[in-house]
C-alpha cells in the first residue's frame, strides 16, 4: 500500500470531520464550530502562507469575533518556522496524536479472523453490529455518554458535525441503548474511522474490533480502499488494537493553544 502523506492525511481528516463554519486565510483553512472539539474549532495550518506572523494574528482575531480561543493544529505538513512563533507567543503544545492507515481488505480479513459468535451473525439480534447511513438518537446517546463534553446545545453542534458529509454508522448491543458506536467518514477511496466509542460496563468483548470490520466490510461496494484514523499517541490500548487490524503510523499532529499559566 503506498505510503500517504502528510497533507493529503489532514485534508482527508478535515473533510471527514468538517467544520460547521470555515474560511481560507492564505493557504490555511479557519475552522469554527462553537467550541466543540478541537478538530472543528482549529486553524489547519497544512501548506505554506506568505506570511506566518500576519496569518497567526488574523487567524487570532478571526476567534476572539467568534468568542473563541485561537487553537492551531500542526503537522508535518505545516511551516517549519511555525512552532517557534507560535511558542513566542505564549502557544503551548498538546493532544499529541498519531494516524494511522490501514488496507480496507486488510482490516476487513483482520477482525473476521477474530470473530466470535457473540457479536458476529449467530447470537441474539442485538448482538449483531447494525449500519446505517444516518446517526439515530439512541447512536448519538451511546457516543456522548463516553466522548461527550458538554450539554445539548454542544451535543446539537457535535451531531451537525458528523452528519456534515456521507458517513456509514455502526452500533451493536440493545438498540435503544447501543453498547458501542463507531462511524467511518466516507471520503473519496478513503474511509475515515471516527467517533468510536463503548460503554464502560461493555469494555473488554471485543466490541469496537467488531464495529471497525463490519465498517470496512461493508464499504467494499462503496469504493472504499483504504481507512484512516487518529488516535492519542499515548493510548496504548487503542494503539494495539488499531495494530491487531492492519494499522500503521503514517503521520501525526498535535494542538497549540496560548498557556493560561
Amino acid at each position: 500500500m503506498p505510503a500517504a502523506d502528510a497533507l493529503t492525511l489532514d485534508l482527508l481528516a478535515d473533510r471527514g470531520w468538517p467544520a460547521l463554519e470555515r474560511e481560507e486565510l492564505d493557504g490555511w483553512v479557519l475552522r469554527a464550530s462553537g467550541g466543540v472539539t478541537n478538530r472543528a474549532n482549529s486553524v489547519l495550518t497544512a501548506g505554506a502562507v506568505p506570511d506566518t506572523l500576519a496569518a497567526i494574528e488574523r487567524a487570532e482575531r478571526w476567534y476572539a469575533d467568534r468568542s473563541l480561543p485561537a487553537v492551531f493544529q500542526l503537522s508535518p505538513a505545516s511551516p517549519a518556522a511555525l512552532p517557534e512563533a507560535l511558542s513566542r507567543r505564549g502557544y503551548r503544545q498538546h493532544s499529541h496524536t498519531d494516524i494511522l492507515v490501514a488496507d480496507r481488505a486488510e482490516t476487513a480479513a483482520a477482525a473476521a479472523a477474530s470473530a466470535t459468535a457473540a457479536v458476529f451473525g449467530s447470537g441474539p439480534a442485538d448482538a449483531r453490529v447494525r449500519l446505517s447511513d444516518n446517526p439515530d438518537d439512541a447512536w448519538l446517546t451511546t457516543w456522548w455518554s463516553v466522548d461527550g463534553r458538554g450539554g445539548d446545545a454542544e451535543r446539537d453542534i457535535a451531531e451537525r458535525i458528523l452528519t456534515g458529509g456521507p458517513a456509514l454508522y455502526a452500533s451493536v448491543g440493545d438498540p435503544s441503548a447501543p453498547d458501542a458506536v463507531a462511524r467511518l467518514a466516507l471520503v473519496d477511496e478513503w474511509g475515515g474511522l471516527y467517533a468510536v466509542a463503548t460503554r464502560s460496563t461493555a469494555r473488554r468483548r471485543g466490541l469496537a474490533r467488531a464495529l471497525a470490520g463490519e465498517l470496512a466490510s461493508a464499504t467494499a461496494d462503496r469504493g472504499v480502499r483504504r481507512l484512516w484514523l487518529q488516535v492519542l499517541a499515548d493510548n496504548a490500548a487503542a494503539h494495539a488494537l488499531y495494530a491487531s487490524l492492519g494499522f500503521r503510523w503514517a503521520s501525526g499532529y498535535s494542538y497549540w493553544s496560548a498557556s493560561t499559566t
